[in-house]
């Protein structure tokens, strides 16, 4: 018998595995970034089934098999991280894919997990909070230089209006500082 590990979760991506079978790209707070397999998810009668869409957040419980990770259930389904807005829906989808193409491997990061989850929701929300978002995930990957100018969007929360301000101030900066990190990565 396997051991059942659990975990709370974003979809950041998914694709068809066969058939039936869905694998999808889960960043948990516990185990960092998870590429299962969910078998038969793509049935009308799969439980599975909703729990698997993109930018869904739920209470995952996974196997670790052989070769791969086995995803066996879905409690408190939450759809709050999707933004009714098209622009948001974009922004959002921007940052699920430069996310996935960031992250290689298991290595559990809750403060990672806590930006992406908080910054998702902002954007859900209406918020213009995509460059300071990924700054964020930019910082906790070790990919941006610490310096002085770039602190302060890096540290203050999401809602804040002194935030937002600093940002339509500083836009210019935040996408230099952005490229520059992104062309140190090699991607």
């Amino acid at each position: 018998m396997y051991p059942v590990f659990v975990s709370d979760g974003i979809v950041l991506g998914k694709r068809i595995g066969g058939e039936e079978n869905t694998l999808a790209a889960i960043l948990t707070r516990e185990y960092g970034l998870v590429r299962v397999s969910a078998r038969a998810a793509r049935r009308e009668n799969s439980k599975l089934r909703y729990g698997l869409e993109t930018l869904t957040q739920a209470h995952y419980s996974f196997i670790r098999g052989k070769y791969e990770w086995k995803l066996t259930g879905a409690l408190k389904i939450s759809h709050a991280l999707v933004p009714t807005s098209p622009p948001g829906r974009l922004a959002a989808g921007r940052i699920a894919q430069l996310t996935l193409r960031l992250i290689h491997g298991e290595e559990r990061n809750e403060a990672l997990f806590k930006s992406v989850q908080e910054g998702l929701g902002a954007l859900a929300q209406g918020a213009d909070v995509e460059a300071v978002l990924v700054l964020r995930i930019l910082s906790h990957l070790g990919y941006l230089p610490d310096t002085p100018e770039l602190r302060p969007f890096i540290e203050q929360d999401f809602f804040s209006i002194e935030l937002t301000n600093r940002v339509l101030a500083s836009r210019s900066l935040l996408i230099k500082a952005i490229n520059e990190s992104l062309g140190s990565t090699g991607l």
